[in-house]
């Protein structure tokens, strides 16, 4: 299974996607899990992360429309099974961007501004939950291709090298 991580809202929000990642490759050790992050670093931090298989950075907004498209084509040429775009990503942007990368399930919450947009943007929804942690949020997501939520907690996770 190729799975594609989208967490594109800032740095602090892909760190708090480091539990899902963990949960994701314990849960599929075998499949290919790859980032895509707008901040440079979100990239850096993640970059030592043994769970990860490749990091796409770019900063989508900056870099302009053509240039965005190209690179998104580039992304949807890697056939990714699963797209995830983690919590909280509100804006239909987020899952334009999901919907152009192609993947076959592409998972999202629903949000108090979704509209019949969303429901062609992505194909499996679960209602984002404010009285609950965003960590947990994630976790949600994750019956919808078949996994399990954790029973425990699941920390956030950085790696350093030895430079660092």
């Amino acid at each position: 299974m190729k799975i594609l991580i989208i967490s594109l809202a800032g740095i602090g929000d892909t760190v708090l996607a480091t539990p899902l990642i963990r949960v994701l490759r314990e849960q599929s050790p075998d499949a290919t899990i790859d980032l895509l992050a707008r901040w440079a670093g979100s990239r850096d931090l993640l970059a030592g992360n043994p769970r990860v298989n490749r990091i796409y950075q770019k900063d989508l907004v900056k870099e302009g429309a053509v240039s965005s498209l190209r690179f998104l084509r580039s992304l949807r040429r890697e056939r990714y099974d699963v797209s995830i775009n983690t919590h909280p990503q509100g804006k239909v942007a987020y899952r334009i961007i999901a919907r152009l990368i192609g993947a076959r399930l592409r998972l999202s919450h629903r949000y108090e501004n979704s509209s019949i947009l969303d429901r062609l943007l992505v194909n499996r929804t679960i209602d984002q939950d404010y009285n609950i942690h965003c960590i947990e949020n994630n976790f949600r997501l994750l019956p919808l291709v078949g996994l399990k939520e954790p029973k425990q907690p699941v920390d956030c996770e950085l790696f350093f090298s030895r430079e660092e």
